[in-house]
């Protein structure tokens, strides 16, 4: 290469730099697209995140900063409507935790617990799988459906059904059952405040108080001479009361217990599922962190590790700042209940609540999808297995219950559905 091509070189290299530099945006002017695209991004979630929870107090007519007397004339439709939302919309995954572990919570109580290790209905490796879903399945019935619908009437009378021989035999207090119902009441909203993006106000609170003294009304919960007072304002001064009264049982009833140790060793395995194998140990710390202190030692479980703690908190923290500020809200509810068949009558799950296809109809979605052919891959069950087992057909209200009382109480609840039907359903119950 000769000089005067070296010098031809250069001027070549030269005006290519320069074509780029002059038609590149500079670091300094990437940062002003970047940075405001960023900020406004993180405004329009956390507008968009608090726009569902304002439109609906607009809807039930509780704007913010309403009085406690209008909260007071709240209806049980309204209530029913409120909580749907926050159910299938706001929280919706964990809205269904709290659920499970108020659940997992009242067998601390030993009464409770001693009557589940009677029927084996939720401790046995068999029946459990059913009677769990049968029992989120008549939950999500009349927490879904309007209370005047033929639905929830038809689930709070296969509830009572199943609960009344336990009734009579004297098995179950009515203390034993009030403490059930208010861990309905009471988990959601603490599970909200504590993990979720947002806590719950006080007309979600108040909408809480209102459905759920309605539902055990409707099972025949006598609340007169268990809770501090006989009647009530609004929702709010009923859900006080009846945490008040859950604090002070659990001091009373939920101690360490041999008896409520065997429920929780056959229900945590139900929780933990589909965790793999090795991090198993990991998770089940996890679940005891959750679960808290009192709960846990009523179970006799060990108490979780800093590592556990630590990395469950720093999780739910991480998870609470990312729902609000950095992901979109849901456009859409999550449905768990289909309609009704209008061939056989039978109703669907579009998806389980459990680990097993329960009621989850077989279509090609459902069996050959993304999310059946990872769980197959896992060797769980899909929906179209054993179809005697996990009744893919769908159910009817008398398949509801364990395996021996299946298709038994058409009489019993016939006479309960007059009954529920004459009753102000609808109404504000104060």
């Amino acid at each position: 290469m000769n000089i005067s091509d070296a010098g031809s070189l250069a001027e070549l290299l030269a005006t290519i730099t320069s074509i780029r530099t002059s038609t590149l945006p500079s670091l300094s002017s990437w940062r002003q697209y970047v940075v405001p695209v960023a900020l406004g991004y993180v405004v329009l979630c956390r507008a968009l995140r608090y726009r569902g929870e304002k439109r609906l107090r607009r809807r039930m007519g509780f704007p913010k900063g309403c009085s406690r007397e209008a909260l007071s004339r709240m209806t049980n439709e309204q209530a029913q409507e409120i909580i749907k939302y926050l159910a299938a919309n706001e929280f919706p995954e964990f809205h269904h935790l709290s659920l499970e572990f108020g659940l997992f919570k009242t067998y601390g109580v030993e009464s409770i617990s001693r009557l589940l290790l009677a029927t084996r209905n939720l401790t046995d490796p068999v029946k459990s799988l059913k009677r769990y879903e049968d029992t989120a399945a008549l939950i999500g019935e009349f927490m879904v459906n309007p209370p005047n619908s033929e639905r929830t009437i038809k689930a709070l009378a296969r509830i009572n059904f199943l609960h009344s021989k336990y009734i009579k035999e004297g098995t179950i207090s009515n203390e034993d059952l009030v403490y059930t119902l208010s861990v309905f009441v009471t988990e959601p909203p603490r599970f909200a405040r504590l993990y979720e993006w947002r806590a719950m106000n006080e007309m979600e609170r108040c909408a809480y108080g209102v459905f759920w003294k309605k539902v055990g009304e409707d099972m025949g919960i006598s609340y007169k001479g268990v809770l501090s007072k006989d009647t009530w304002h609004d929702g709010i001064e009923w859900f006080d009361d009846i945490s008040a009264w859950a604090k002070r049982y659990e001091v009373d009833k939920m101690k360490p217990s041999e008896v409520a140790n065997k429920p929780a060793k056959a229900l945590i395995p139900m929780l933990t599922y589909w965790v793999p194998w090795f991090a198993k140990p990991f998770v089940q710390e996890a679940v005891c962190v959750l679960m808290g202190d009192r709960v846990r030692e009523a179970f006799m479980l060990p108490e979780p590790g800093i590592v556990a703690a630590t990395t469950v908190y720093s999780a739910l923290l991480l998870r609470r700042l990312f729902l609000r500020y950095l992901s979109l809200p849901r456009f859409s509810d999550v449905k768990r209940h289909g309609d009704v068949d209008p061939k056989t009558g039978r109703y669907h799950l579009h998806f389980s609540y459990g680990n097993y296809p329960f009621y989850v109809k077989p279509t090609f979605w459902n069996r050959w999808g993304p999310r059946a052919l990872a769980i197959w891959l896992y060797g769980g069950k899909v929906p179209g297995d054993n179809p005697e087992e996990y009744l893919s057909q769908g159910y009817m209200w008398t398949d509801l219950g364990p395996r021996n009382r299946m298709g038994l109480g058409v009489e019993e609840m016939e006479t309960d559905l007059q009954r529920l039907k004459a009753s102000n359903r609808g109404g504000c119950p104060f």
